[in-house]
């Protein structure tokens, strides 16, 4: 196991994830350890090995180790007790917006699950968020939502410009809902969105497909139509949800969306 989390240590981050930088040793310990935790090396429930032996094999000091599993115990990911040691807490309290365990998963070997709990995740605040900024954006906004949409239909044949163009895109219209939660969310999530644009427009015409609803979301905003931009983006938002759920094993759990319905067809 210690092997795995060495390994692990070193290396490379895939291109398409927007690595968080690390600027020492301590963030190095850090970042290691938090990927063999998501990658599941440190099992949910599990307890690390004794804080000597841990640390011999990451070649740091305890001091250095101590003030890592700090930093995981903020994020969530860590329980230490005097009697029971250190412990990996289960999924659900870590602090999964947090934009270095947002980057653990997407570099993770389970990024493509991870990928479809965002689209999931997408689905439900998306298109409230468009409803708000065609509401509540500025004439301002709405000019950058739309020079955001030209640049995303340049892309076409430069399928490298475009996650970074998509994630600024949907950034504009979360800025232009003027809520902050929102907004903190659109730049929280943008590692994890880079993977998600990546896999669903992977496949020759996958892009170009959705590039019609782009344009469609950005002239109900520019027309102030919410419940339009609602709609629309509802459907931009389905695309990638229903590419991404015929890519991963979902056991019997249901879907957000009825794919018997006569509109996905």
């Amino acid at each position: 196991m210690i092997q795995e989390i060495l390994e692990a240590r070193v290396r490379t981050v895939p291109p398409i994830v927007g690595a968080v930088p690390r600027r020492s040793l301590h963030d190095e310990v850090v970042a290691t350890l938090g990927r063999g935790i998501v990658s599941g090396t440190f099992g949910e429930g599990t307890s690390l090995p004794n804080e000597a032996d841990l640390a011999g094999d990451l070649g740091v000091s305890r001091n250095v180790l101590r003030e890592a599993v700090k930093v995981l115990v903020a994020k969530g990911m860590l329980d230490v007790r005097p009697k029971t040691g250190t412990t990996v807490r289960m999924k659900e309290h870590w602090h999964m917006l947090d934009p270095e365990v947002l980057a653990w998963e997407a570099a993770g070997d389970l990024h493509l699950p991870y990928a479809f709990n965002f689209t999931e995740f997408r689905l439900i605040l998306e298109p409230k968020a468009s409803f708000l900024a065609a509401r509540r954006a500025t004439d301002a906004e709405i000019h950058t939502i739309r020079a955001r949409c030209d640049a995303l239909e340049a892309c076409v044949g430069h399928l490298d410009r475009m996650p970074n163009a998509d994630i600024a895109f949907h950034q504009s219209i979360h800025r232009a809902s003027h809520n902050a939660l929102l907004q903190h969310l659109g730049v929280l999530t943008a590692a994890i969105m880079r993977v998600q644009v990546t896999y669903t427009a992977s496949r020759p015409g996958d892009f170009e497909r959705g590039l019609p609803l782009h344009r469609e979301l950005t002239e109900a905003i520019t027309v102030r139509n919410a419940p339009l931009a609602e709609r629309v983006s509802r459907a931009l938002c389905e695309m990638p949800y229903l590419d991404l759920a015929g890519r991963v094993d979902l056991g019997d759990i249901g879907l957000l969306v009825d794919e018997t319905a006569p509109e996905h067809a």
